[in-house]
């Protein structure tokens, strides 16, 4: 299990141009739950002057009295310490008279403070506008409530709408920047790995690569006393203000009802409530609507059909949430052996395509535009890429299987291309092939053959 901080290389050098800039800084950052924002703080400030206040869920007054004390702490003010400011004005018009060099100043979990207090933005605004624009204070408001961040200090009617210099919305880790989490685990062991976990750090902290997948799967998360046995659950209860629809609908998605019309006909409601769930589970990254790439109209496309975006929340639905009968009563062994492992590779082939669509963009065969998946009545391609201006498009099948048949798989890819209507008579195609391992590579102009070891020299090599 991987204890240290991994990745966010580009987070971490947008925090540190800035801090290096010496310029007032009223930073944004926000994220879902367990996206690792409070580590990519903390990796930032270590050996930089900072103080740093996590709010909690406790009356405005006993926040102030802990900040009081932070601060207090860092000045080494005793009188501060034991008497407390009586307001965040307070605050702000202190930090004016004491800074005279570079410190951070985090407050972690802001929306706690906008629950306690309904004018904290308006607070802090002023605080900005009066004691803090002019200072070389690195303010950062970090959060893992989107909904509450954005509305709270991002959208045009926040009174702190103009005062940010700044905003990063922290997002989960690509496949390319998980390996280091599994550095005893092969290329083949690191995909299945990331299938069920995704890029979350906490989750993929869990899993011990000195042990196989499925003891980790039996170990962390079937186990009724592990930390990622209930985590869908507490996640949407702590992000969400009606848990029990958003779970109603993310059961709907895991049983295959794909389409709008579907999961308001199953929760008996109407599309366009359902359709407010389903963006707020998008902008948390849990879900997503997908349609053919070659629609030209896409926000307007009839034929968008929605799944569930994050692995975890994928693989729980799909292996924990329909057997949590099973596993109270301490059949997990059971579960393991006649639930999870007869569909382990269906369940990781379906994270494999999006695996191989981060490859193609590490690795473009030309200067991609768009990339996704394309279906037509009972054709399906796993993955189209194309470029308008150029004419050339790229079609790939993706098997997450030993040896396979290329000459197999790229005539039927080749069959199916012909139904793809975009500019038929003047691109220029490519095909490709991802698997475990082939029987034969196919050596033919603008054919691509990718195994697991091309997979993992593409990684190591960009």
């Amino acid at each position: 299990m991987i204890d240290n901080f991994i990745n966010r290389k580009k987070e971490l050098m947008m925090l540190e141009e800035r801090f290096r800039s010496n310029k007032p800084e009223l930073l944004i950052l926000y994220g879902r739950r367990r996206v690792g924002k409070t580590e990519l703080i903390k990796q930032f400030m270590k050996d930089k002057p900072h103080i740093y206040f996590l709010s909690d869920k406790t009356h405005e007054k006993e926040q102030l009295k802990e900040v009081s004390k932070k601060i207090g702490e860092f000045f080494n003010d005793k009188l501060l310490i034991n008497r407390g400011f009586g307001s965040w004005i307070d605050i702000f018009e202190y930090l004016n008279e004491k800074l005279k060099n570079r410190i951070i100043f985090v407050i972690d979990e802001f929306p706690f403070l906008m629950t306690a207090n309904k004018a904290i933005s308006s607070i802090f605004q002023k605080g900005w506008d009066e004691y803090l624009q002019n200072t070389k204070i690195f303010l950062i408001l970090c959060g893992s409530s989107i909904a509450m961040m954005e509305k709270g200090t991002l959208s045009y009617k926040s009174p702190l709408y103009g005062r940010r210099t700044g905003q990063w919305k922290l997002e989960p880790l690509n496949f390319y920047e998980t390996e280091e989490f599994f550095p005893n685990y092969s290329m083949e062991r690191t995909i299945e790995a990331f299938s069920i976990l995704g890029g979350i750090p906490a989750y993929l902290k869990q899993f011990d690569d000195m042990k196989d997948i499925f003891y980790n799967i039996k170990e962390k998360i079937l186990k009724k006393d592990s930390f990622l046995y209930n985590e869908p659950e507490f996640v949407l209860r702590e992000e969400l203000k009606e848990p029990k629809t958003y779970f109603s609908v993310l059961k709907n998605l895991s049983f295959g009802k794909n389409r709008l019309n579907e999961i308001a006909t199953s929760l008996g409601m109407e599309r366009n409530k359902v359709s407010m769930y389903l963006s707020v589970l998008e902008n948390l990254n849990i879900i997503e609507r997908i349609i053919p790439i070659t629609e030209k109209h896409p926000h307007k496309s009839r034929k968008g059909l929605y799944f569930i975006k994050d692995n975890f929340f994928k693989f729980w639905f799909r292996f924990v949430f329909p057997n949590r009968g099973d596993i109270e009563e301490g059949n997990v062994e059971s579960v393991l052996k006649n639930k999870i492992m007869p569909n382990f590779n269906q369940s990781v082939s379906l994270v494999f395509e999006d695996i191989c669509t981060q490859i193609i963009r590490r690795k473009p065969l030309f200067n991609i535009e768009k990339i996704g998946k394309w279906w037509y009545k009972d054709k399906e391609i796993d993955i189209v890429a194309l470029n308008d201006n150029t004419k050339e498009i790229l079609f790939c099948e993706c098997k997450w299987q030993d040896k396979i048949n290329a000459e197999k798989i790229l005539s039927e890819l080749k069959e199916k291309s012909k139904f793809v209507e975009w500019n038929k008579d003047k691109r220029k195609e490519y095909f490709a092939i991802f698997a475990k391992s082939f029987k034969k590579k196919i050596e033919e102009k603008n054919v691509f053959c990718f195994d697991l070891k091309n997979i993992e020299n593409i990684l190591v090599k960009h």
